[in-house]
Order: structure tokens, then C-alpha cells, then sequence
């Protein structure tokens, strides 16, 4: 009986944390629209407390530090994102843009072809202009 009820406890208790995790996300969003990326990040922060697996949470927050200019942070973010969910187009694309800043065009153009063959269709305009194209020449 104890078990049961132990297990009900914590069943209630990671439900609270998951809606307080949203919760948190759904301002952390706020604050993005008005720019305040600051604060933005301190609300992806707490999202990322009330449930590690967010990975919406991560690749919001490695948004944020891009426009902060935190390249090297964001990159972090958006690894963390990838790990939970390796086909994030969108993410490449911000952690090509990231590696961009960084003056790093092989990752950069790796991770914008990444987006583009994952579906991230504005990613082509990045890769014509930053990335060296292979022509297949028939002999």
C-alpha cells in the first residue's frame, strides 16, 4: 500500500512540475517577443529545472544567446537540443548561424545543408552564399 501511495505522490508531483515547466516556457516566449532576451534565458533556465527532456526549452534558450550575441553558449544549447531530438532542422540552422559568427564555415555551411535536407528550405540562401558548392562534372 505504501508503494502505491508513494508512487501516486511522485505521479503528482512530476505532473505539477511538467505544467510549472510550461508555464515557465510560455513566458520565457513572452519576454522573446518583446526582446528581452535576458530574461527570456532565465525563464528557458527554469523550464529546463521543472523538465530536462524540454528540448523546445533548449533550442529556445540557444536562440536567445544568439541574440545576445553569446555564439559559443548557444551552440551548447542547440548540441543539447539535438540530442533529444536529432532531426531539429530549425536548430541547425540557428547553430549554423552561430558557427557563422564564429568565423567557423565548415560547421556552419555542414549544419545549414543539415537544416536544408531536413526540410528548412531557407537555409539554401545561406548555402549559396557562404558555402563552396561540388559540381558533379560528367566526364
Amino acid at each position: 500500500m505504501f508503494i502505491i501511495v508513494l508512487t501516486a505522490i511522485l505521479s503528482v508531483n512530476l505532473h505539477a512540475q511538467e505544467n510549472e515547466g510550461e508555464t515557465y516556457f510560455k513566458k520565457a516566449n513572452e519576454f522573446f517577443d518583446s526582446k528581452d532576451y535576458k530574461t527570456a534565458i532565465l525563464y528557458c533556465d527554469s523550464t529546463i529545472l521543472s523538465n530536462a527532456g524540454h528540448e523546445e526549452a533548449y533550442a529556445f534558450r540557444g536562440v536567445c544567446k544568439y541574440f545576445e550575441k553569446q555564439f559559443s553558449e548557444a551552440i551548447k544549447d542547440f548540441d543539447l537540443a539535438l540530442i533529444l531530438v536529432p532531426g531539429y532542422a530549425e536548430v541547425y540552422f540557428y547553430r549554423g548561424l552561430s558557427y557563422l559568427e564564429l568565423e567557423n564555415n565548415k560547421k556552419a555551411c555542414d549544419d545549414f545543408t543539415e537544416a536544408y535536407n531536413l526540410g528548412f528550405k531557407k537555409a539554401m540562401k545561406l548555402i549559396v552564399k557562404h558555402c563552396e558548392i561540388e559540381e558533379n562534372k560528367a566526364d
